[in-house]
């Protein structure tokens, strides 16, 4: 897309001369939409584009009454149009004129008007529309976007499918028999190339932008942004710092306080942008800062958890062996219970034996022996004998 107001063609020359029209008769709108698009020729019978002369647009801008522009007469522009005018270059200089116009009416048909055209004359015309913008604003639920980015999302992802078909075909040259007036011809809507796809594309945004903004849709520093991303496709790859400083000594020699108006608006933007910047780059530092406090803190607490963690390992490995300990004590415990549940089974049969046997045997036989008539003293004495023989001889087994 080229400049808006920069980039006004030359008023056409044909090979016809057309009358000069004296200052009382004023152009008609009818008349200069139907002479930007008109269909004139070079020397050699190559078709021109369009153009429109910077008075034309200001008398589209100051016309002093309104007028109904007819489907008949965008019918009409249209074919003409399609060939001069592939690019929309011309109309959307057009549509920026219609916006800043100062009657209400004719602003309302200018713009009616343009956005008519362009929906003849964009990649997806053959679906009818009579206006493409308000058919794909439809779709918006106003969930995720503003209007402006829903708009230009929608338009750059059909334009993208195209102009990425386009890439993928090869090129098809005119045949040596071609002229140059058909090959001229050939080249229209239905052949724009790559370049040309996406300098429309830039086109139908403008005039989309140009729209929302007429029906209050957007806001303008939604608007500003739009714009200043459209200029920017159009940087030179090699700025010129002289052609850039002329350019700016001839707005102030024209007193054009738009452009500084402009230049201001950005330079606000940026010193805003600086501010946020530096606030947000102190916050970032701030931030970092606490990152590595909670980093050092972090590693802290990691080896800490680590020494802890290899003090329970000990502490477990001395529980374990207390376990394995108190085990071998409970089963040398459970041994010696056994061991003298074992002595005391002996000791006590031990016992039994000897006061039955040994002791309480004798005595009844001395007993019995001191109890006769005639008692027998030496058969008690030789029982009681036996029977003391005995406790002495086990009682050192009870006392071991």
């Amino acid at each position: 897309m080229t400049g808006i107001e920069n980039e006004i063609a030359e008023p056409k020359s044909d090979d016809t001369k057309k009358p000069k029209l004296s200052k009382a008769e004023p152009k008609s709108v009818e008349q200069i939409l139907t002479e930007a698009f008109a269909i004139t020729t070079d020397k050699d019978k190559n078709i021109k584009p369009a153009s429109i002369t910077k008075a034309d647009l200001k008398s589209l801008m100051t016309y002093p009454q309104d007028t109904r522009l007819s489907s008949e007469l965008a019918d009409s522009i249209t074919a003409a149009a399609c060939k001069t005018d592939p690019e929309l270059k011309v109309l959307s200089l057009i549509t920026l004129a219609a916006f800043k116009c100062q009657r209400d009416g004719l602003r309302h048909e200018l713009m009616a008007f343009c956005v008519r055209l362009a929906s003849s004359l964009w990649i997806q015309r053959h679906r009818g529309s009579l206006d493409l913008y308000r058919d794909i604003m439809d779709a918006d639920k106003g969930l995720d976007s503003s209007p402006l980015t829903f708009l230009s999302n929608a338009i750059t992802e059909q334009y993208r499918k195209r102009i990425d078909s386009v890439g993928r075909q090869s090129s098809e040259a005119p045949s040596p028999s071609t002229s140059n007036a058909e090959a001229k011809e050939s080249t229209a809507l239905d052949v724009l190339s790559k370049k040309e796809l996406a300098a429309q594309r830039n086109n139908i945004l403008l005039i989309g932008a140009l729209w929302l903004m007429a029906q209050g849709k957007t806001e303008l520093n939604a608007a500003i942004e739009f714009f200043s991303g459209l200029l920017n496709e159009q940087t030179s790859p090699t700025q010129s710092p002289r052609a850039v400083a002329v350019f700016l000594a001839e707005q102030y020699a024209n007193q054009d306080s738009l452009l500084a108006d402009t230049i201001d608006h950005f330079k606000k933007q940026f010193t805003e942008l600086a501010g946020q910047q530096k606030f947000l780059q102190s916050k970032h530092n701030a931030q970092e800062v606490e990152l590595k406090a909670l980093q050092t803190k972090v590693m802290t607490q990691i080896t800490a958890i680590a020494d802890k963690d290899q003090q329970i390992a000990r502490l477990m490995a001395e529980v374990e062996q207390l376990k394995l300990a108190q085990h071998e004590q409970q089963l040398d415990e459970r041994a010696t219970r056994t061991h003298l549940r074992d002595n005391a089974g002996q000791a006590k049969a031990k016992a039994f034996n000897l006061l039955t046997e040994d002791v309480l045997e004798p005595l009844k036989l001395s007993l019995a022996a001191l109890q006769r008539e005639k008692p027998k003293t030496e058969v008690a004495v030789h029982q009681i004998e036996l029977a003391v023989e005995s406790i002495e001889r086990d009682i050192k087994w009870f006392s071991e």
